[in-house]
C-alpha cells in the first residue's frame, strides 16, 4: 500500500493537468484579493473565514482534477495494468484515493492561505489572541467540508468513468448543491440539513446557529458513505 500511494503521489507530481490547476488557482487568488484590496479594509482573519466557508466554489477544480487524476486511468487503461502488480484491487484504489484526497487539500490550503497572507499584509490580521482557539477549530471544520466534498466527487468519478460525464454531472451537481445551500439557508427543510452542502454552508454562520456537532456528523457519514460506495463500485466493475 506505502509503495501504491508512492507511485501515485510520484504520478501526480508530474501532472501536467495538476500543476495547470495550480496556477488556476494562483491566478483566482490575486484576482480576488486585488478587488478586495482596492475595495475594503478588512483584516485577514475576515479573508480566512471567507475563504475557509467558500468550499463549494472550489467543487468546480475538484471535479477537474478529479478528470485529470481519475478518469484519465479508466481511459488509458491504467488502472487495468496496475492490477498486474499483483495488488488488490481495493488497495489501488485506496492509494488513488488518499493521494487525490491530499491534492485536494492541497488546493484548498493554497486558496485559504495565500488569500489570508495578501490581506494581512494589507490590513493587519486584526484579532485577538483568545480567538486563535475558535480560528482553528474553524480552519479544521474547512479542512473536513472540502475532504467530504472531494469524497463525493471521487463517487462521481468512479460511476461516471469518462472525463466529460464527470465534469458536466459535476457542474450540474455543483449549481445544484449551491442553489440548495442558498435557498434554504434561512428556513432549511429536514432533509436539507443532513446534506452535507447545507452543513458547509452553516460554516458562515459560525458562532450564531452553527451546530458543530451536527456539522462533524454528517460530513463523517458523507465521507464514509462516498468513498465506501466508491471503493465498492470499483471493486465490483469490469477494467479493460
Amino acid at each position: 500500500m506505502k509503495n501504491l500511494i508512492k507511485a501515485e503521489w510520484f504520478k501526480l507530481s508530474k501532472s501536467t493537468g495538476y500543476k495547470m490547476l495550480l496556477l488556476c488557482n494562483a491566478v483566482s487568488v490575486l484576482t480576488s484579493v486585488l478587488l478586495l484590496v482596492a475595495g475594503t479594509t478588512s483584516p485577514g482573519y475576515e479573508m480566512l473565514v471567507i475563504s475557509l466557508t467558500s468550499i463549494l466554489h472550489h467543487s468546480v477544480i475538484g471535479y477537474l482534477f478529479a478528470a485529470v487524476f481519475i478518469c484519465n486511468e479508466f481511459s488509458n487503461r491504467t488502472f487495468g495494468m496496475s492490477l498486474l502488480c499483483r495488488s488488490s484491487r481495493k488497495k489501488v484504489y485506496l492509494s488513488k484515493i488518499v493521494v487525490y484526497l491530499t491534492g485536494m487539500t492541497v488546493l484548498f490550503l493554497t486558496y485559504v492561505c495565500a488569500t489570508t497572507l495578501v490581506m494581512t499584509v494589507a490590513n493587519g490580521f486584526g484579532i485577538s489572541i483568545k480567538h486563535v482557539k475558535e480560528l482553528v477549530l474553524l480552519f479544521l471544520c474547512g479542512i473536513l467540508g472540502n475532504i467530504a466534498m472531494s469524497s463525493v466527487i471521487i463517487l462521481v468519478a468512479t460511476v461516471a468513468k469518462k472525463t466529460i460525464a464527470t465534469i458536466g454531472i459535476g457542474i450540474g451537481l455543483t449549481y445544484a448543491s449551491l442553489w440548495i445551500e442558498t435557498t434554504f439557508r434561512a428556513k432549511p427543510l429536514p432533509f436539507v440539513k443532513l446534506l452535507y452542502t447545507y452543513q458547509i454552508g452553516q460554516l458562515q454562520l459560525w458562532g450564531d446557529t452553527f451546530s458543530i456537532g451536527t456539522f462533524v456528523t454528517v460530513i463523517v457519514v458523507t465521507i464514509t458513505g462516498s468513498l465506501f460506495f466508491a471503493v465498492t463500485a470499483f471493486t465490483k466493475m469490469e477494467l479493460k
